[in-house]
């Protein structure tokens, strides 16, 4: 399937030559992005003498015209972006060299992931790697978003993910004149119905035969586990941790605003419970990632050089953890924190402490993991009695008596 050769008669008219008199013309029609329909351009070769040299100059605009055409080229569209004759490939480079100086590692990862999926996807719709960025179309853009949401594991979540990337990095190519438009601009989000969170919180059960069997099977997880559970630290700042940030002695957890989801420092309790668990960990390289990369089958987290990757604590969850617990889907890493949030709050520490230890920016988020476990119906509201004709409705004094 070939989704991106521009059509010629569609989207441009090869050029040819006029020989009038006096006027010597070069004519070829392209699409106007403004209106759609195909627009003549015109050049004037009159000045080249003798005509001989003429013809054989305007054989060569003729021919270099023609093969810029064909390779989606556009004068109309492209004089508003001066570096839109730039290869796709070497566009997404200059992206990624650009947001490497300024974002995080894991983030720059992140980009990398989104742009390898869509090259390899345009690289087997018949899209060269050496094609000019102008050719990437609001075609190309519907039709690979069309084939993610045909791919199965692909989720309305990550399909919006997908979508605001596109969006935010070809804006920052328009910025920098590699583009004219957006070719992902109109392209809708999937609703918000369809982004409901699929977790729930561990029941005691649960959380009592997750930690017995970490504590044999993998004591460095157990430590991720327990910082997501009682320090409601979240996986992507776990992963990022140093051995540096983990004061045993003072029972203090520092998160910098360097990896903080919400860029500000913040120092969390280390509950006197789990400080046994966590003194298990080798913390004498104090600049080393808490939780490393480390090669191997993917279950290795002691501490190293380079930090893991939150997606090797989800890929351990997935493959190891839950199967081995009997789990379900919903039960995810992320549910420790919901669970400890929640748990916290309802046994009677100040949902004010709480919230400082969740670094929630109020109280009313905090609140909120206290769900229907404090629901309660409103004595007073109870007893309000607001209704009209109240001696009709079953039940009452009156109902369905004579009058």
């Amino acid at each position: 399937m070939f989704l991106f050769k521009p059509l010629p008669g569609v989207d441009y008219r090869a050029p040819k030559l006029t020989q009038g008199n006096p006027d010597w013309v070069i004519r070829y029609y392209v699409k106007d992005p403004s209106t759609g329909k195909l627009r003549r351009i015109r050049i004037k070769v009159n000045h080249i003498h003798p005509v001989r040299e003429r013809v054989r100059v305007a054989r060569e605009i003729m021919a270099s015209l023609s093969e810029r055409l064909a390779l989606g080229w556009n004068p109309l569209r492209d004089g508003a972006a001066p570096k839109s004759s730039v290869s796709v490939s070497q566009a997404y480079d200059a992206f990624l060299t650009a947001k490497a100086k300024e974002a995080e590692a894991q983030s720059v990862a992140s980009y990398r992931s989104y742009i390898k999926v869509f090259s390899a996807w345009l690289k087997e719709n018949g899209f060269a790697e050496d094609r000019p960025i102008c050719c990437v179309s609001k075609e190309t853009a519907v039709a690979f978003m069309d084939y993610l949401d045909s791919k199965d594991g692909i989720s309305p979540r990550t399909w919006n993910n997908y979508l605001a990337f596109l969006l935010a990095m070809h804006a920052w190519l328009i910025d920098k004149g590699y583009l004219a438009g957006n070719p992902f601009a109109g392209i809708r989000r999937k609703p918000k119905r369809l982004m409901e969170k699929r977790r729930r919180m561990l029941t005691g059960a649960e959380l009592a035969r997750l930690i017995a069997w970490l504590q044999d099977e993998n004591p460095e997880f157990l430590a991720v586990v327990l910082l997501c559970y009682c320090c409601f630290v979240r996986p992507k700042e776990i992963a990022l941790l140093r051995c540096r940030d983990l004061q045993l002695d003072r029972q203090l957890l520092f998160v910098g605003r360097d990896i903080a989801k919400n860029d500000h420092d913040s120092v969390r309790t280390i509950p006197d419970a789990i400080v046994p668990a966590l003194r298990r960990l080798d913390l004498s390289h104090q600049d080393w990632a808490l939780f490393g990369k480390n090669s191997g089958d993917g279950d290795d987290f002691h501490p190293a050089r380079d930090p893991a990757n939150q997606r090797k604590f989800a890929a351990y969850w997935s493959a190891k953890v839950r199967p081995a617990l009997g789990f379900p889907d919903e039960v995810q890493l992320y549910s420790l924190k919901d669970t400890g949030i929640t748990n916290m709050a309802t046994s009677g520490v100040p949902i004010n402490l709480v919230q400082q230890q969740a670094d929630h920016s109020s109280v009313a988020i905090t609140s909120i993991y206290l769900g229907q476990r404090r629901a309660k119906a409103v004595e007073e509201l109870k007893a309000a009695d607001i209704l009209p004709g109240k001696e009709n409705l079953p039940g009452r004094r009156g109902a369905g008596g004579s009058q």
